[in-house]
């Protein structure tokens, strides 16, 4: 793999991002910010599913009520800071990397192995600046290897929309010219940084003010 142009140690700009672990039980756990055994996160990714046999179908599902169903906080008039799977279901809105933290819950209630990746991207706002953007990667048994799925949502006015479709598409692909990469990992759980960031910020101002550019 090539490193990233103008990227940090640990970035890489073309290659898709790889698993963390071979253990894919590791990419099913419960866990604080992850908890898809949270009554209200399992009990509605259950009707979302209930009756469909199609794997494709059932993370089709999953993934469009997260698109469509969650808010993006940038597209919207909110105050409302978000982190764990079952806060984004509650208040129906969260920042990219709280979005892939419902989902990655959903999917793994479903028993859809499924992990964290990061891209970095040009700032619109800042060009000589960096933010971390978040998506998923789902084990597909199908082809034994790892799809990835982007659940930001659309944006009026912008080139920024998330489509679910076979063969699966990532549409947030980096320009190694503008110095954007892959973060190399899929990761089991949610990176420290911005989990500690989206628990810690006194409200989503903060955050975006100090949205990362690296984990």
């Amino acid at each position: 793999m090539s490193m990233g142009p103008s990227g940090p140690a640990g970035v890489v700009s073309a290659a898709l991002p790889v698993p963390e672990s071979d253990d894919l039980g590791r990419y099913l756990e419960d866990t604080i910010t992850i908890d898809w055994q949270t009554p209200s996160v399992s009990e509605l990714a259950g009707r979302l599913v209930a009756g469909i046999e199609d794997p494709e179908e059932r993370v089709r599902r999953l993934f469009a009520f997260v698109r469509d169903e969650v808010d993006h906080a940038l597209d919207v008039e909110t105050e409302v800071l978000t982190c764990r799977a079952s806060e984004v279901l509650r208040e129906r809105v969260g920042l990219c990397y709280a979005k892939s933290h419902l989902l990655a819950a959903m999917l793994r209630y479903a028993g859809f192995p499924t992990g964290f990746c990061y891209v970095r991207l040009a700032s619109d706002a800042a060009p000589d600046r960096f933010v971390l953007h978040a998506f998923n990667a789902v084990y597909w048994k199908p082809v034994d290897d790892w799809i990835f799925l982007d659940a930001r949502g659309g944006r009026a006015g912008a080139a920024i929309g998330c489509r679910f479709r076979g063969p699966f598409e990532l549409l947030a692909w980096p320009d190694a010219d503008r110095g954007e990469a892959f973060l190399p990992t899929i990761h089991r759980r949610p990176a420290r940084r911005i989990v500690d960031l989206l628990e810690r910020a006194p409200d989503l101002a903060s955050v975006r003010r100090h949205l990362p550019d690296s984990i």
